[in-house]
């Protein structure tokens, strides 16, 4: 009897054994199972996480490099307006520069603008240098009687001013310039800077 004890003890030692065994199996499985969804959900989270640093990263890159276009777009700006107006400065002295030219300018200007019963104003070296011939071409070639050239100069880097009791007409070199400047600005731009 002692033998059937014992075969049935080794059979549910066996029973045992092998349930546990299976049960060992199963739960390996389900850790490999839980552990194979625990590794891919936080690859997808890696992967996402990853994904949307690299969007920032690319957002923010993108910014910085709007910002740094726009400063140099600013900065070329303020180089071609730097340059447009060393240019327009570089006009005014070449219209004063020949004085045989820039006396028939001034004389075109008389005679375009003064009438009877106006005061032309001039910069001091100009009155010197053309007080005279001005006012011999008002009387005499214009035949205007009632114009007066003023004897105290003004503050102007040249050309005139005619003032009347109804207007005044600033044709003084800035004035000119400044004139031409807005007039033809983007034109000459687009020529200078394509």
């Amino acid at each position: 009897m002692d033998m059937g004890i014992e075969k049935i003890k080794d059979l549910i030692i066996n029973s045992a054994k092998k349930k546990a065994e299976e049960m060992i199996e199963t739960a390996k499985r389900d850790l490999e199972e839980e552990f194979s969804k625990f590794k891919k959900q936080l690859d997808e989270e890696y992967q996402a996480r990853l994904e949307r640093l690299k969007r920032e990263i690319d957002e923010e890159f993108d910014r910085a490099k709007v910002i740094e276009i726009s400063k140099i777009e600013k900065k070329k700006l303020l180089k071609k307006k730097e340059i447009l107006d060393e240019f327009f400065e570089h006009l005014k002295s070449m219209m004063m520069k020949d004085e045989k030219s820039y006396k028939k300018m001034l004389i075109t200007l008389l005679k375009r603008d003064v009438v009877d019963g106006s005061t032309v104003y001039l910069n001091g070296d100009d009155l010197k240098k053309f007080g005279k011939d001005f006012e011999k071409l008002i009387y005499q070639d214009l035949k205007l009687n009632d114009v007066k050239i003023e004897e105290s100069p003004i503050n102007i880097k040249g050309g005139l001013i005619i003032k009347s009791p109804n207007f005044e007409i600033d044709d003084s070199i800035d004035e000119l310039v400044d004139s031409f400047r807005e007039e033809k600005e983007i034109e000459i731009a687009k020529e200078i800077f394509g």
